[in-house]
């Protein structure tokens, strides 16, 4: 992969790093002034394809859709938990997870990592990143912590249950600034989800937030607490947001379910 401007960054938090749920980089060299970067292979290419359904109509699975983000938020326990000094991803987004051949996930996209000393984060006053994905607190104070991902990943798992982008295309009204006013998809699901019950309202709603491709094909309650999750991930207090291990382990016992759940075309 060609790469523009400055790698260091990006090879040497490859080079510290090593994990299944994290894209390997193979080699790097240098041809008439342009740098390449050589990973695995991803043969299903990037998660943000599937969800804006270019991939010839084809639709992920559930069971597909719940391994990749078990798959992430795996990737991204090892990066907060499990290296020394723990890693910020920072720009996290579905088009920087990678499917490989058998559609499993792998973060990708090294170049705005960086280290964190301590929960409480840290500041910067150079904000970058990708709309939709960035949290209010990165956006507002350029505050950095391992819960600006976490709200990435929401985002991303909002992207997996409901099938729409992070940013939809704003084309409706104008503001007073001449843009178009539209909502990002983790405000849309802060007004239009409530699950923090387990009434038939709140399965309405969730059913109504899902993706059509599915065609109604995955176990509702694990949806259900999907839902919840992503809702938890993308709370606009830091500190109302699960750490990454939480998140992981909720999502290993979701895994479990799912596993012991039959799709509609098995059934006889």
């Amino acid at each position: 992969m060609r790469v523009a401007g400055d790698v260091g960054a990006e090879v040497s938090v490859l080079g510290r790093v090593s994990h299944s749920c994290l894209v390997r980089l193979f080699g790097l060299c240098v041809h008439r002034g342009d740098t390449y970067l050589v990973f695995e292979l991803a043969e299903n290419g990037a998660l943000s394809d599937w969800i804006r359904g270019d991939n010839g109509g084809r639709a992920l699975s559930w069971r597909q859709r719940m391994q990749a983000a078990l798959d992430v938020a795996d990737g991204l326990n090892y990066l907060h938990n499990y290296t020394r000094p723990p890693y910020v991803h920072k720009n996290l987004k579905s088009s920087n997870v990678l499917l490989d051949a058998d559609f499993r996930a792998k973060v990708s996209n090294f170049g705005l990592a960086r280290t964190v000393a301590g929960a409480g984060g840290q500041m910067t006053s150079r904000v970058v990143g990708t709309q939709g994905y960035m949290a209010p607190e990165y956006l507002e104070h350029g505050l950095i912590g391992p819960h600006l991902d976490v709200f990435a990943f929401g985002v991303v798992l909002l992207e997996l249950l409901s099938g729409k982008e992070a940013a939809p295309a704003r084309d409706g009204g104008e503001g007073g600034d001449g843009e178009a006013l539209a909502l990002l998809l983790w405000e849309e699901a802060e007004g239009q989800l409530v699950v923090d019950s387990d009434d038939d309202d709140a399965r309405g709603k969730v059913a109504a937030f899902m993706d059509s491709r599915l065609r109604g094909d995955y176990p509702s309650e694990v949806a259900l607490a999907m839902a919840a999750l992503a809702l938890r991930c993308v709370a606009r207090e830091p500190r109302a947001r699960p750490s990454m291990v939480e998140v992981f382990l909720s999502l290993s016992a979701l895994h479990g379910t799912t596993l012991d759940w039959a799709p509609h075309a098995t059934l006889s």
